[in-house]
């Protein structure tokens, strides 16, 4: 009887939390991958994609989410729209030597999508497209990727009708998201070049044709990875390291010329997402069980259980956001249903440890997915890329040399779309 007691009481508890937080889990489709981003036109329509390769649409400010494209063979990436008609959804294929349907465009809000993969640059056919930015009703800039394969931008001035390209390894070795003011003025997130690879933002006025960095954290093999213009003075962006560092996001309140790190806990925890609905009030996620929240600006941060995995935080008006993880949430100050447990969308085990020869690294994906294996230092420096393919869902076996390293400690780093392990491992003489 004391047990049942103890249970309720924990129960009630549990959802009177949820209750407080405002956010909810909307009614959508079962997603086989991460939700990986949502644009809303209006405060009624908007559209999100999935790594399983669907694109779903609500007409009802993302209380009902219905699919309009199912696609296996493309991890959707992307999703921005001009107006609740034309629209663009980019994303990553999976390992063909002929993708299609890396960049597709609707001009009916979704009924119809035409591929536009044969306009881009062979680089960004190979690559994909990581973030997509409405700039001015007829100009939009893409970007990629998040994989160190050859960083690029393109960009259409003609509503998406022909495509430039944007060498941009002078700058970065990834790019991951952006937000353009203009056709001429923004601002695009990744990693810096190496050796460091560090978290960058840069800046452009001239449309893209040459870029000043105004941020740059000198810490190894980090991403800026998400960025919200909440003011004309305020932005925010949040940064995901490779290894496990506490997690930390960005602010600008000039407008994006300068940004302060704010630490959002001391306990390792991967960040992602971010997004405020107003200077004070906001929230950050990435990792498989919580999210956090702050209520004074960044300075001090609290967990809360939502939006597992959170990629995309979208605030629609100065009373409602969504967000994009394992599902589609919504906040709008209302009650919350509390979510499924998540899983994880992928494994790693390294043995022996410590290992003097042969390291072997068993890696399981419950998904179909990018693999990005990488060997780090000490201090997080990239020793060696060990895969960086795509892989189908399924279990792998890969094996390291390290006879030749020097003693000491080292990290594995496995990285997909969606999820990230990481194994500290001791070579020994």
């Amino acid at each position: 009887m004391k047990m049942k007691l103890y249970t309720a009481i924990f129960l009630i508890a549990s959802i009177s939390s949820y209750s407080q937080s405002g956010w909810k889990v909307t009614n959508a489709p079962v997603f086989g991958n991460r939700v990986d981003d949502i644009f809303m036109v209006n405060t009624l329509i908007g559209y999100a994609v999935s790594g399983d390769g669907k694109i779903v649409k609500t007409t009802d400010g993302g209380e009902n989410w219905v699919i309009l494209v199912q696609n296996s063979g493309i991890y959707c990436r992307s999703v921005e729209f001009f107006d609740a008609q034309r629209g663009f959804v980019g994303g990553f294929p999976f390992g063909s030597s002929n993708p299609t349907n890396v960049l597709r465009k609707t001009t009916d809000g979704g009924a119809t999508w035409t591929d536009l993969t044969s306009m881009l640059h062979p680089n960004a056919r190979k690559g994909g497209i990581c973030g997509l930015a409405v700039a001015d009703k007829n100009t939009i800039y893409g970007g990629g990727n998040w994989f160190d394969d050859a960083p690029y931008i393109i960009k259409s001035v003609d509503a998406g009708d022909t495509w430039g390209f944007i060498d941009m390894g002078n700058y970065a070795t990834s790019i991951i998201d952006m937000h353009f003011l203009n056709k001429d003025t923004g601002f695009v997130t990744g990693k810096g070049p190496g050796p460091i690879e560090s978290a960058i933002i840069l800046y452009t006025t001239n449309g893209g044709l040459s870029w000043t960095k105004k941020f740059e954290n000198g810490i190894p093999s980090e991403y800026c990875w998400k960025i919200q213009r909440l003011t004309s003075r305020i932005y925010y962006a949040s940064i995901e390291d490779l290894l496990n560092y506490p997690p930390k996001i960005l602010k600008s309140v000039d407008g994006g010329m300068t940004w302060a790190i704010h630490v959002v806990d001391q306990v390792p925890y991967n960040i992602e997402g971010v997004g405020f609905i107003d200077p004070l009030h906001g929230w950050t996620g990435g990792g498989p069980v919580k999210s956090f929240e702050t209520k004074d600006g960044g300075k001090t941060w609290d967990s809360v259980a939502i939006c597992p995995f959170m990629n995309r935080v979208f605030k629609v008006n100065d009373t409602m956001m969504l967000a994009s993880g394992r599902q589609i949430w919504k906040y709008n100050g209302a009650g919350i249903y509390p979510a499924i447990p998540d899983q994880r969308y992928a494994w790693m085990n390294c043995y022996p440890n410590p290992v003097k020869d042969i390291l072997t690294m068993e890696v399981s994906l419950a998904v179909p997915t990018r693999v990005s294996l990488l060997l780090m230092d000490g201090t997080g420096k990239q020793l060696k890329t060990i895969e960086n393919a795509d892989r189908p869902k399924g279990s792998y076996q890969f094996y390291l040399n390290t006879s030749h390293l020097p003693q000491g400690i080292y990290y594995i780093v496995l990285k997909t779309h969606e999820d990230k392990r990481v194994v500290k491992i001791l070579v020994s003489r």
